[in-house]
């Protein structure tokens, strides 16, 4: 999922931003800068940002030598006991040495406060400063890249990997917070640099800021009087969506773990069920209408429990959404579609015989597939879940029962990992390694050929 793309500066290279790469549940996640050879059209060498997703945005400094990328710092497998003392999320910057692929992420927060999401960056032409916003905090960070040098010049390579965790740092470097509108996007400097514009994604408007004195000069308004979120309960959930200020020390929004209300792909540990217990795969909230009931265990029967008081029990160790705010976040995510993850028109011949495999009643040698077992019983049409919990074996070491909601397979291509505690990293891995006794449907009846039309069906829903 590239976000961001910047010209390497010698003509030849671009710097690519993307987000997280697919991992196992257990895995460390990581995004990359990929640097690619457009000459040569070829990948030439993929600098990996550890622990770190949403990287949105790119920009160059050091002469084009050194790429600086937004981050959100993770910590997934830390147990969610740690929210309290802002161990589940930060807010960072990578800084990736397209000559030599070393990086160095850098933290943007401040040991009490929090500034959520960074997305757009900018660099003056000097290489002074960045400008980076926080999406989630609505703020602009000010980094003086000479402070940031100077301390990565003095710093031991212990210091330097170890930057990230020391939310004492960021007071080296940061030289100003410059409030904005709601859910600042993207950046840009004026030509001759005295003026940065911030786009307001959530406010339908551009801030203009004096980059001499670091304040805000003025607004654009894009939407004319009386516009903005209005009666609009959707407008209005997005915002709160988007918002990380109901968190502890606005620590993380729910668009965090669900970028674009998809996913992250990433496990968690939440200690409401014991720690090192019932590690879980999250889900991506687009296309949940008609999908209650909600979580893998399927306790929660609609989305305002979900996300209301057990939302905050669990996770913002603050006081829940007002019911104001927790109706229009249900209404937002209510509103979501599925993700499309296929050109429209017709099946072609392999897709075909994948949705006949899906539809089967019996194997391809004549045995009748039990109901209970096919595919199409757990997973119907048009949502593709019954909204039923099943025991299809798969209860692991970390889990307190085999019982799971089944999840509706709409997007399913841009969902992975896959099962309850993201285990499968393909859906191949879904029946191949862990279907071994046909447990998750009657599977093992076919060929590598015909596991492949069946996933290529799968794939576009």
């Amino acid at each position: 999922e590239p976000y961001a793309v910047v010209n390497g500066g010698d003509g030849k290279a671009l710097v690519v931003a993307r987000m997280s790469g697919i991992v196992r549940g257990d895995e460390i996640p990581a995004a990359e800068v990929t640097v690619v050879d457009v000459g040569a059209g070829r990948i030439v060498r993929r600098d990996r940002l550890e622990s770190a997703h949403m990287s949105e945005a790119a920009a160059l400094a050091g002469g084009g030598q050194s790429a600086l990328v937004p981050i959100v710092r993770v910590r997934n497998l830390v147990p969610i006991t740690q929210v309290a003392q802002g161990w589940v999320m930060s807010a960072g910057l990578a800084l990736s040495d397209p000559s030599t692929g070393n990086v160095v992420e850098m933290p943007l927060d401040d040991a009490n406060r929090y500034y959520a999401d960074p997305s757009g960056i900018a660099v003056d032409a000097g290489e002074q400063r960045a400008y980076i916003a926080s999406s989630g905090g609505d703020v602009v960070t000010v980094v003086d890249l000479g402070r940031l040098r100077g301390w990565l010049n003095r710093a031991t390579e212990a210091e330097r990997r170890d930057a990230i965790d020391d939310l004492q740092l960021a007071g080296e470097y940061v030289v100003a917070r410059i409030p904005t509108g709601k859910n600042p996007k993207q950046l840009a400097l004026s030509p001759d640099g005295k003026t940065l514009y911030v786009a307001e994604w959530l406010q339908d408007s551009i801030l203009t800021v004096d980059t001499g004195t670091l304040r805000p000069a003025g607004r654009i308004d894009l939407a004319g009087p009386g516009a903005g979120p209005g009666d609009d309960p959707v407008r209005r959930g997005e915002v709160v969506f988007a918002r990380a200020t109901t968190t502890f020390q606005s620590g993380f929004s729910c668009r965090s773990c669900h970028p674009d209300g998809h996913v992250d792909g990433l496990t968690y540990d939440f200690d409401i069920d014991g720690i090192g217990r019932d590690i879980l795969d999250n889900r991506s909230l687009q296309g949940i209408a008609g999908t209650a009931p909600f979580k893998w265990n399927g306790k929660n029967p609609s989305l305002q429990v979900q996300c209301g008081p057990r939302f905050a029990k669990v996770l913002t160790r603050a006081a829940p959404f007002p019911d104001a705010d927790l109706e229009d976040l249900d209404a937002f995510l209510e509103s979501l579609p599925p993700t499309r993850t296929r050109k429209a028109g017709p099946l072609t011949a392999v897709q075909e015989r994948g949705r006949e495999l899906f539809f089967a009643t019996r194997t391809t040698d004549g045995r009748e597939i039990p109901r209970g077992l096919r595919c199409s019983t757990c997973h119907r049409p048009p949502l593709y879940t019954n909204t039923l919990s099943y025991d299809i074996g798969s209860k692991g070491q970390s889990d307190s029962a085999g019982l799971f909601d089944t999840p509706h397979l709409l997007g399913i291509a841009a969902s992975a990992p896959y099962m309850h505690d993201g285990r499968a990293a393909t859906l191949e891995e879904v029946w191949t390694v862990y279907n071994p006794r046909d447990t998750h449907g009657i599977t093992n009846y076919m060929t590598k050929h015909q596991l492949n039309d069946l996933i290529e069906f799968l794939k576009t829903l």
